[in-house]
């Protein structure tokens, strides 16, 4: 069973350097997967190995190992339906299973159990895809990746109905249902789920800047 601590929701930012927070803020989550390895459908797969998650106007060399890359690389390590990522607590690979469903556009489903909780809380989490390029044998090996949103973030001012503060959308995508905090959301199927997706592209306009890239196998 892939496992993380909440102290280890680093990894996610690390897996999509697009987030604006590590929290559930806004994002599209489940409890239960809304993919299986059925939905690959035969699409082009991320390719193993070593990846690197860079961000717009980064300078590095992949050339040299990765723990040699500066902050704006992030390293990441893909090997058969999960991803490494470090833990910032305890410089570890920490991993998470995930899926590439084959929606328009492409998501990742990413699984996250915060043993923190009595009981634990497995979440799942999704990023839209945009492949870029892909490699002789039909693998993506470069994408612009963002992560689904429940809708357009509210005002910084914004309160629930009890006064408290609204931290999730006040304009929810179709197929959206908040939860009872109003901060986070779900969908009601897979058609509302591709379709925030891809809503959600235009609201974060960083995405395109910044690229997820297969570096070379292994994992450094």
């Amino acid at each position: 069973m892939v496992r993380t601590g909440s102290n280890r929701w680093a990894v996610l930012g690390a897996l999509c350097l697009f987030a604006s927070g590590l929290s559930a803020c806004n994002l599209v989550t489940t409890t239960e997967p809304m993919f299986g390895p059925e939905d690959a459908g035969g699409a082009p797969t991320l390719r193993n190995g070593l990846w690197a998650n860079i961000e717009s106007d980064c300078k590095v060399d992949l050339k040299k190992p990765a723990n040699r890359w500066p902050d704006c690389a992030s390293r990441v390590v893909i090997e058969d339906g999960l991803l490494y990522g470090k833990d910032e607590d305890s410089d570890e690979d920490q991993a998470l299973a995930f899926v590439v469903a084959a929606t328009d556009p492409r998501i990742m489903q990413i699984r996250m159990v915060d043993e923190d909780k009595e009981p634990e809380r497995t979440l799942y989490f999704y990023i839209g895809m945009d492949a870029r390029k892909l490699d002789a044998s039909g693998r993506i090996v470069e994408y612009v990746g963002w992560l689904v949103q429940c809708g357009p973030p509210p005002p910084k001012d914004a309160r629930r109905p009890d006064g408290q503060a609204q931290y999730g959308t006040m304009q929810p995508f179709a197929g959206m249902i908040m939860d009872e905090k109003m901060s986070g959301c779900s969908p009601v199927d897979k058609t509302a789920l591709a379709a925030a997706a891809a809503a959600s592209l235009k609201l974060d306009p960083k995405a395109s800047g910044a690229v997820s890239r297969w570096v070379r196998d292994g994992r450094n």
